[in-house]
């Protein structure tokens, strides 16, 4: 027996089929009955959703009536200022499901004399109360409800939103425009609305019983919770929040299908306990919100599980009969199977040094062997693969290694359009600053910085496209893509612009010099994805709109974020604008820039206050200006007259030609108008008339070497100059 095959040793072991008859029986018998079960609960759930659906259906369609016959009865006559509150009265008591109705007229349409006209009906403390809408703090026409249906021109049903300054209550409104005839055109008049309290259509859903931890909810169109037994959901977050959070893309891709109007019955984790579960959803008509209702997997198999176990322990006594009888012979052959499994287990937990005796049975020599080779070749492959990805990253950001390594189109030439914001930073003056370093200074110097930078970036989760010695290129929103990517960049730019605190204090420490940055974003429509040759691919960003982000990035000084009007309009509600730039570049039209100083929402920075304070001079100092333009000087040198002085910014009266948000450098000069030695590099930002043919500019510093800061700080003092 000793070299005898492992099949001639099992044909003494052939009552151990009976276990595997056994349970191939039971697994069939589990398995068929669930697929029964599950037929079943399937259509029990599409009756009950859609039953609960048509509860809710009724219940909405009944409030979309009032403010359609109102709306018509709008067009046909005026009213009084008295019937009409008298109308809206009389309309919210005979309809108690609805908890608000007004009329809310546009600008100067009711009265010539009245912007505002709104009267508002709404149940509060056990009766109904009469507001009229409409202030400085309350501009109903800027709102959802009344500004998208009479944009479109149609009636339709707003997400759900808090009333403040109206209902105070979480609600849904139903809006529908009514018209008047001007000179033979049609145009809007007004909207005609009908409130929901939510908490009406909770108590609606949460009716519904599903055995005994199951429940229903709602979702607006955005995916956002409208109803759900955990109070913490409702109108916090969203089903998309709640993927997000659990990294789960089943749900993300579930709560599409939800929003776009789809149904199905598909198996989810239960948003609050986490527990397997099912979910049939269908769509709730002219709302676009969809309904929801959880099936608890446990107590869906409930039964099944029962008799399942109860078939095991049958078959448990039996087998026990039979161990008995071949746990001797077994011994033998089993005892090598599980030195196998506890290698294989080691192998599972990265031990890819365990070895197995290759010793028994010939198939169990040789089932030793392979594992012994598996080992070696896991460990081969393990070092090669972990040299890749540490190789990539060191290049690429991680969202782009991962998509070369484990995506079959990785590699695949090509792109795709796609609306990302774009970043870019660079060092204001660090060619002057680095002139006189030695190479491996220098690269000490620019690594400190770029190290900070780019642990900020991915903690944002850029992908870094390009580093141009001290300038960075990133961009927000691809490969995979990100809702907040405007807001996103933003925060990150502020966060960059904060650790360059830290960057500045170890310069300071080693004798450094200070470092400023300047950074522009700005969101637009790029092609994004590989692009090179064969033997040369990167993944990068091209388009027009990534030149506009360049040229935003010359209007920013350093310590600044400087944001274009596309970034703007995405962010506007977040953000605290600094100063305002009208900027104009060449091949693009006229653009107003924006200086970011703060952030708010789930990113909350902001950035130190930095006031330049500028002081007469009290003694005269003269500068020689050279006008840069693509690195090179050109036109003749200007001399002028500093007459108001700060540490990085000057006031200068000078005759001849300089334009605001050029480049120029200066030289300071001594009392024989002889050149100081140090460079000083600076960016024009203002240009104003003075006296007769003098004109006045105002310069802000990018690079000043010590020498100069030496003189600025004494004339500063008022002390002579050299």
């Amino acid at each position: 027996m000793k070299n005898s095959g492992l099949a001639t040793r099992l044909t003494f072991f052939i009552l151990a089929s009976t276990a595997v008859i056994f349970v191939l029986a039971l697994a069939y018998n589990y398995y068929f009955s669930r697929s029964t079960i599950m037929a079943e609960v399937t259509t029990d759930a599409r009756n009950l959703a859609l039953a609960t659906g048509n509860k809710i259906e009724t219940l909405l369609q009944g409030v979309e009536k009032i403010p359609r016959s109102l709306a018509a009865i709008m067009e046909e006559r005026p009213y009084s200022r008295k019937e009409l509150v008298r109308l809206i009265k009389r309309l919210l008591v005979n309809n108690p499901e609805i908890y608000g109705i007004s009329t809310s007229f546009a600008p100067f349409t009711f009265d010539p004399k009245s912007y505002y006209f709104a009267p508002y009906a709404y149940r509060g403390l056990g009766k109904i109360k009469v507001t009229f809408l409409g202030s400085n703090t309350y501009r109903y026409f800027f709102l959802d409800w009344y500004q998208i249906p009479t944009i479109l021109q149609t009636p339709l049903w707003s997400e759900p939103y808090y009333d403040e300054g109206g209902g105070n209550i979480i609600m849904s409104t139903f809006s529908q425009p009514f018209y008047r005839e001007r000179e033979g055109k049609k145009e809007v008049w007004g909207v005609v609305t009908a409130d929901v309290n939510l908490m009406g259509l909770k108590d609606l859903v949460a009716a519904v019983s599903i055995y005994q931890s199951g429940y229903a909810f709602l979702i607006s169109q955005n995916g956002i919770f409208v109803t759900h037994p955990d109070k913490r959901l409702i109108m916090r977050e969203s089903i998309f929040s709640v993927a997000a959070a659990r990294h789960d893309p089943e749900l993300r891709r579930i709560g599409r299908d939800m929003i776009r109007g789809g149904h199905g019955f598909m198996p989810v984790n239960d948003f609050v306990s986490g527990k397997k579960s099912w979910m049939y959803y269908t769509p709730l008509g002219s709302t676009g919100w969809t309904l929801g209702v959880i099936f608890p997997e446990a107590e869906l198999f409930a039964n099944v599980q029962r008799l399942s176990e109860r078939l095991m322990f049958i078959g448990l006594i039996g087998l026990a009969f039979l161990g008995v009888v071949i746990t001797l012979l077994a011994r033998s052959i089993t005892k090598p199977l599980r030195t196998l499994a506890r290698s294989t287990a080691a192998l599972g937990h990265g031990d890819f040094s365990v070895t197995v005796p290759e010793s028994g049975a010939r198939e169990t020599r040789q089932l030793a062997q392979s594992f012994n080779a598996l080992g070696e070749q896991l460990t081969e492959y393990m070092a090669k693969r972990d040299f890749i990805r540490d190789t990539f990253g060191r290049y690429v950001t991680q969202e782009v290694v991962k998509r070369l390594l484990e995506s079959e189109e990785g590699l695949a030439l090509g792109g795709e359009t796609r609306e990302v914001t774009l970043l870019f930073s660079d060092l204001r003056g660090f060619t002057a600053l680095t002139a006189d370093m030695d190479p491996e200074q220098v690269i000490t110097f620019l690594n400190r910085y770029l190290e900070k930078m780019i642990e900020v970036l991915l903690e944002y989760r850029a992908v870094i496209d390009e580093i141009m010695g001290d300038g960075i290129l990133a961009f927000f929103g691809a490969p995979e893509p990100l809702e907040d990517h405007p807001a996103r960049a933003v925060a990150c730019a502020l966060a960059m612009q904060e650790a360059m605190e830290e960057i500045n204090a170890l310069n300071a420490a080693d004798g450094l010099p200070l470092l400023e940055m300047g950074i522009a974003v700005n969101t637009g429509t790029v092609v994004v994805g590989n692009i090179g040759s064969e033997r040369r691919t990167k993944y990068s960003a091209v388009g027009a709109d990534v030149n506009f982000a360049a040229r935003i990035e010359s209007y920013a000084l350093g310590g600044q974020v400087v944001i274009g009007p596309f970034t703007y309009q995405r962010v506007k509600d977040m953000i605290e604008v600094g100063s305002f730039i009208q900027a104009q570049m060449k091949g693009f039209p006229e653009a107003t820039l924006y200086e970011v100083r703060a952030i708010h929402g789930p990113f909350n920075l902001r950035l130190q206050e930095r006031r330049e304070i500028l002081q007469p001079l009290k003694g005269d100092l003269r500068v020689n200006i050279y006008r840069i333009q693509n690195k090179i000087i050109t036109g003749p040198t200007i001399t002028a007259e500093i007459i108001q002085l700060g540490e990085n910014v000057a006031v200068v009266r000078f005759t001849g030609e300089l334009a605001a948000w050029e480049d120029v450098r200066l030289h300071l000069l001594d009392a024989d108008n002889l050149e100081i030695p140090g460079k000083i590099y600076g960016k024009v930002t203002a240009v104003a008339a003075g006296e007769g043919d003098l004109r006045e500019a105002h310069i802000s510093f990018t690079s000043v070497p010590p020498e100069s800061r030496t003189i600025i700080q004494a004339a500063l003092e008022g002390e002579p100059q050299a």
